[in-house]
């Protein structure tokens, strides 16, 4: 049994639809995003609703694959499925786009033939290195931002705005960051897929309904307890999208994932923000410096951060999971082999469920040999 029933998100989000729809009908504007390295804070202060769009399914992306060029990843192709057809991406009024990867840098000029809102795309250094110059850049690219919402909401997107608007989203990433540390405690009844549901509600809900709704969980779950004979794994990989759980239950029916480094994960709430005399500045400088996605370079901290968990969490192996044609994370793969030691699984898939058997039959296998290593 978990932490919480899966009716009850289904609801969550079936209840934050009609609110959205409410809010439109207000006059509100609901914007949406598809990326960690964009600043939330900044819609939130400019008076919108921000929503990331990290659903995607088998279905969107058939639909979606006919738009762009055929080794475009699948949460690409779902991305651009789902624009005239997902109910959320209807209620938009702007959409946030990063050039991370090089399809995502390709996304934002087709996504404008398919939807008539506003599209803003952020331009993300590819060079990590926080240089001056750097940061100076991405401080600008953050006002046009903040330019950009303004026109759409009427709202300036001041200093006490921003102030707020990091308070609150420091508060929801530690209280997330609380209810993360009982992942490697399996009494505590916080599964990984009930986890990335919260991620996700976060994303979705008004900070405050996230917040009561974990208080909540922590305050009645059992306490929790290390179980040291269950293999404990540390997930990694490209994203995981809403309705995309196979892998992370297949996995957790013999094992615990104890720590991820997935954008839809607890990459999302690794860091909190110190606003400073310059908040804006403050954003710029926390976005650019985050725990970086393996489409950066150098991307040495991603791997010290691995190292740091598995230290921490005692991880025993590591499942790696990308996404078909996601090179960014295909390519890391042996680095991470080379640099953990460790025994690691990987796992090419799309949203299909074709080969869901051999699936299930590689990860029990893998479980399998971490118990006779460990034993």
């Amino acid at each position: 049994m978990g932490v919480i029933a899966p009716e009850e998100i289904l609801t969550l989000r079936q209840q934050r639809r009609a609110e959205l729809q409410e809010l439109k009908a207000r006059g509100e504007k609901v914007i949406g995003y598809l990326c960690n390295y964009v600043p939330v804070e900044i819609i939130f202060a400019a008076g919108a609703v921000p929503v990331r769009l990290a659903q995607a399914d088998y279905h969107s992306a058939v639909a979606g694959k006919e738009l762009i060029r055929v080794d475009a990843c699948p949460f690409c192709q779902s991305t651009l499925g789902k624009l005239n057809s997902d109910p959320i991406y209807q209620l938009l009024d702007g959409i946030v786009f990063v050039n991370t990867c090089d399809l995502m840098r390709r996304l934002p000029e087709l996504a404008a033939t398919r939807v008539k809102v506003p599209i803003f795309q952020i331009y993300l250094p590819r060079t990590a290195e926080p240089l001056p110059a750097r940061i100076t850049e991405f401080t600008r690219q953050l006002q046009r931002l903040a330019d950009f919402l303004k026109n759409i909401t009427g709202i300036e997107v001041d200093r006490a705005n921003l102030i707020r608007a990091i308070t609150i989203y420091n508060q929801l990433r530690a209280k997330l960051r609380t209810l993360e540390q009982f992942r490697p405690h399996p009494g505590f009844g916080l599964k990984t897929a009930e986890f990335f549901d919260l991620i996700a509600l976060a994303t979705l809900l008004p900070p405050a309904a996230t917040g009561n709704l974990i208080d909540r969980i922590i305050n009645q779950a059992p306490p929790p307890n290390r179980d040291e004979h269950t293999p404990r794994v540390l997930l990694a990989g490209s994203i995981i999208a809403e309705s995309d759980r196979d892998i992370i239950n297949l996995i957790e029916e013999q094992a615990v994932i104890v720590a991820d480094v997935v954008c839809t994960g607890a990459r999302f709430i690794a860091e909190d923000i110190h606003p400073g005399a310059d908040p804006l500045n403050a954003l710029a400088c926390y976005y650019f410096n985050r725990i970086p996605c393996a489409c950066r370079r150098p991307n040495d901290r991603l791997f010290q951060h691995i190292q740091q968990l598995i230290i921490e969490r005692g991880v025993q192996g590591i499942v790696y999971q990308t996404l078909l044609y996601c090179d960014p994370w295909r390519f890391e793969a042996r680095q991470l082999r080379v640099q953990t030691q460790l025994p690691m699984l990987e796992i090419d898939h799309d949203y299909s469920r074709q080969n869901y058997e051999q699936l299930r039959t590689r990860i029990e296998a893998f479980i399998e040999l971490l118990r006779a290593k460990n034993k």
